[in-house]
């Protein structure tokens, strides 16, 4: 059985951080040699190179360059040798001291070095058989073919490439006729669902009557609510918002429907447990948008990254012949004024983003401030005060409040338009025109408080915060106060 291992070695490498400073050592001597090397290996946007994370792709695809170079190159095999020899002291020592080499008696002892399978990961297992196969070869060692667990690793890297071949087993094209009618009575349970919105990826509602402005009562949650609200504080943890990295860019029927499937592919009609599967349907809907953000944002970081070092480096090594020629000194004032150059082009850049951050801060910020400063103040309210006139010309977008509120506050601000809690999907065509956003505190959810956040952040809209109060003069009288200004 022919196998390619190149894949195998390079995983190897790739996963091993002892050894990062080596394989840059070697790259980094001729970076452009080993881009094009890498490059048109088969395996360098195979799913093997991306199956890890950001750094582990990143060295595989350096890793395969470096080993294509191997081929024609003396000091690259050395310098590969040296990396290997310390990644693998154990095993390398191991090939250099047999004549015949074992798989199974080579595990055997390495396992009893590491005082028990438990100790080893999957990948230093996997790694260290590869190490020791090539090895073997290149030291022109024996190996004995035969051997159970030879076979084993052999057969488990050729049904892992063949496995990739048909990457995506999980195909709605190939269900029975059966798994495709409990996938629609799912689905249509799933629609039926009042609490679980089965599009976006904050996709449990919590109902209003538990809800205090944008805080929580705890005293009315139900066991679902307990189970599925601390999945949207997970991300606070790490400063991030699920929301605002997914924007619009909602699952289609079909990403739903997939997420069904590998729920139901071990259910049948008598076994099917309807709450269990909204349990499970929960955070599946949101670990599946957090997988593809992390899949596109390598995505992404790959093809600029690559493609622009690569440009930078065929650049540079097209100007270094020509200075070359001219005179070396001129060469390397000339370099130097270069790094220079980029460099303040990056820190200059970077300033126009951290002051646009900036001004987006402040615009967001400082109403958000002064709501809060000012939420112990005693309203001093006078009727005279108050322009009705001036209030019934405002041209304004009012998020939130009861629906009853609503339509109260619309007999005295009849030129401005109310977005209730439930409109989501609102056209926000009718924020393009308006001089002021207010926000109503006392009735809104997240969902539409973060909505509207990254709408007024795009627009570089004002936004003003209402205080919470059942008097609607004293509202007015907030509003009055804020367009006075």
């Amino acid at each position: 059985m022919e196998i390619n291992l190149i894949p195998f070695v390079a995983e190897a490498l790739s996963v091993n951080k002892r050894i990062y400073k080596d394989i840059d050592k070697i790259y980094n001597n001729d970076k452009l040699k080993f881009i094009k090397l890498a490059k048109h290996n088969e395996f360098y946007n195979h799913v093997m190179s991306q199956e890890g994370n950001v750094e582990q792709e990143y060295y595989f695809k350096k890793v395969l360059g470096i080993l294509e170079g191997t081929n024609f190159d003396e000091d690259v095999l050395e310098g590969v040798l040296l990396i290997l020899k310390k990644g693998w002291r154990y095993t390398y020592t191991y090939v250099c001291n047999h004549s015949q080499v074992n798989v199974s008696i080579f595990l055997n002892r390495l396992i009893k070095k590491y005082k028990g399978i438990d100790n080893l990961s999957d990948d230093e297992l996997n790694s260290n058989v590869i190490v020791l196969l090539i090895l073997s070869t290149y030291f022109e060692k024996e190996i004995n073919r035969e051997d159970e667990m030879y076979n084993t690793y052999i057969n488990s890297c050729a049904m892992r490439l063949e496995h990739y071949k048909n990457f995506n087993r999980i195909n709605l094209n190939n269900i029975t006729k059966e798994q495709k009618e409990l996938i629609n009575k799912l689905e249509l349970k799933l629609k039926a669902h009042e609490k679980i919105s089965p599009i976006t990826p904050s996709s449990h509602r919590l109902d209003i009557d538990k809800q205090k402005g944008l805080l929580v009562d705890i005293s009315k949650l139900t066991k679902d609510d307990k189970n599925f609200l601390p999945f949207e504080y997970i991300g606070e943890l790490e400063n991030i918002s699920l929301i605002s990295i997914i924007g619009d860019d909602y699952f289609k029927q079909r990403d739903i429907q997939e997420l069904i499937y590998t729920y139901s592919q071990f259910q049948n009609e008598e076994t099917i447990n309807y709450d269990d599967f909204f349990r499970y349907i929960y955070p599946a809907i949101e670990l599946r948008y957090l997988y593809r953000e992390y899949r596109n944002a390598k995505k992404y970081f790959f093809e600029n990254f690559d493609e622009e070092l690569y440009n930078e480096i065929s650049n540079k090594e097209i100007e270094n012949k020509e200075i070359k020629k001219n005179n070396i000194i001129l060469q390397d004032e000339n370099e130097k004024l270069k790094l220079e150059l980029e460099k303040l082009e990056k820190e200059n850049k970077k300033l126009k983003l951290e002051i646009n951050k900036r001004e987006d801060y402040k615009s967001e910020i400082i109403p958000l401030r002064e709501f809060i400063f000012n939420l112990d103040d005693i309203e001093d309210y006078k009727t005279e005060m108050l322009d009705y006139n001036k209030l019934k010309s405002l041209n304004a977008i009012i998020v939130g409040g009861h629906p009853k509120w609503q339509n109260k506050m619309k007999e005295y601000l009849p030129n401005c338009k109310f977005i209730s809690i439930d409109m989501l999907q609102f056209d926000t065509k009718i924020i393009n025109s308006v001089d002021v956003v207010f926000i109503y505190t006392n009735y809104l959810n997240h969902a539409m408080y973060y909505k509207i956040i990254n709408i007024i952040r795009e627009k570089g809209l004002r936004l003003e915060y209402l205080k919470s109060n059942i008097n609607i003069e004293i509202i007015l009288n907030q509003i009055y106060n804020f367009i006075k200004e």
